[in-house]
């Protein structure tokens, strides 16, 4: 299913009105308003809930046939800055399923960053599993802090979801031409790399392509590279120079295929270490058998914050040889070497400040085929 967001204020009361009224009557456990609170609330009820200082207040649309599916809001927390809440979370059940809620509970996340959140909290029902679940495969993990009390003695169950991915990409999305004129052109060693490992007319997915530099070196190798970022600001820059270019959260986006290689070159090492593993086997099964992966991480132990380069934060995973290949392996893939390339002079004293490792890999052939 396509769907597009779309911001609601106090002036769209009247098209949030049904399709919040039919969240209430569709699940009315789920919430901690009643149909029977708003079904017969004035206009100027409406407008107050829409007109939450620092909120965001998003419906998602069904773009064939423009029908309303779901909603979501986001508010700031009153007594913690570095803390959001998600309510007033809906899915139509027609279209549950199809990516809705990842796709609303993300642009909330995004928007919670960029207000300086570092938290995301939601309260859920203790005996909603399947709203629990849902919240767990986006994110979230429950807390052992108790929610509000409710009439029964029970309490809800508070979830949390770290916001550290979405603070780098927002870091990204603010300063893209800053980062932009810091970035060098010349050509990245990985380049050459993966051009001795895929044959030309080769169809590359590539995870972060920023600026687009690496890009336009594959093609000038014969390749035909599919652009991706998970800024916005990186896209839409590429789109202006002429190149089709589309968003892509590595952690959650679709990544298509299949391709004949992905090429992420300086990206995954903004992955939490957590995530790595399901990164690099959805990775797997968008390139056809045989297909090519060529990634680098900055080499070390542990993770961290960092200002350099943006002036603003972003966070890095440091990976070790051995883990890196561990985890590349256990995701699936094979021939899997991890080296370090760290650039060093004609001494072979290194000329970084930081140090680099490179991993290649590849899909196994399918069972049967020469």
């Amino acid at each position: 299913m396509t769907i597009e967001l779309r911001r609601v204020t106090a002036d769209d009361w009247e098209s949030w009105r049904p399709v919040r009224l039919a969240a209430l009557a569709e699940a009315p456990d789920a919430f901690g308003s009643t149909l029977a609170d708003w079904q017969d609330a004035p206009e100027h009820r409406w407008r107050t809930r829409l007109s939450i200082p620092g909120a965001i207040d998003l419906v998602a649309v069904a773009v064939d046939g423009a029908v309303p599916v779901g909603l979501a809001s986001g508010v700031p927390d009153p007594d913690d800055p570095e803390r959001a809440e998600l309510i007033s979370m809906w899915v139509d059940p027609a279209a549950r399923g199809q990516g809705v809620a990842r796709t609303l509970i993300t642009a909330i996340a995004r928007w919670a960053a960029s207000s300086g959140a570092l938290t995301l909290t939601l309260s859920v029902m203790p005996d909603n599993d399947a709203a629990r679940r849902a919240y767990e495969r986006t994110g979230f993990t429950a807390s052992d802090t108790p929610g509000d009390a409710l009439p029964d003695g029970r309490h809800e169950v508070v979830m949390l979801r770290d916001l550290t991915p979405e603070r780098t990409l927002d870091a990204y999305e603010r300063a893209a031409d800053r980062y932009t004129e810091r970035t060098d052109d010349h050509r990245a060693g990985l380049v050459d790399d993966f051009v001795a490992l895929v044959p030309p007319g080769s169809h590359v997915l590539e995870l972060g392509s920023g600026p687009g530099r690496d890009a336009l070196a594959l093609e000038a190798a014969g390749l035909v590279v599919d652009r991706t970022d998970g800024a916005q600001s990186f896209v839409d820059a590429l789109r202006e120079q002429g190149h089709p270019a589309r968003l892509l959260d590595v952690r959650s986006g679709g990544f298509g295929g299949p391709f004949d290689a992905v090429f992420a070159n300086a990206v995954l090492l903004h992955v939490q270490r957590t995530a790595l593993g399901g990164v690099l086997a959805r990775a797997l099964a968008a390139v056809r058998p045989g297909g090519v992966l060529a990634a680098t991480v900055k080499r070390g132990d542990g993770e961290a914050w960092t200002t350099r380069k943006l002036d603003r934060a972003r966070h890095f995973t440091y990976w070790t040889d051995d883990a890196l290949a561990e985890v590349v392996a256990g995701a699936g893939w094979h021939d899997v070497v991890v080296r370090e390339t760290t650039a060093t002079d004609a001494d072979g004293r290194r000329t970084a400040a930081e140090r680099w490792l490179t991993v290649t890999a590849r899909r196994p052939e399918e069972a049967g085929r020469p």
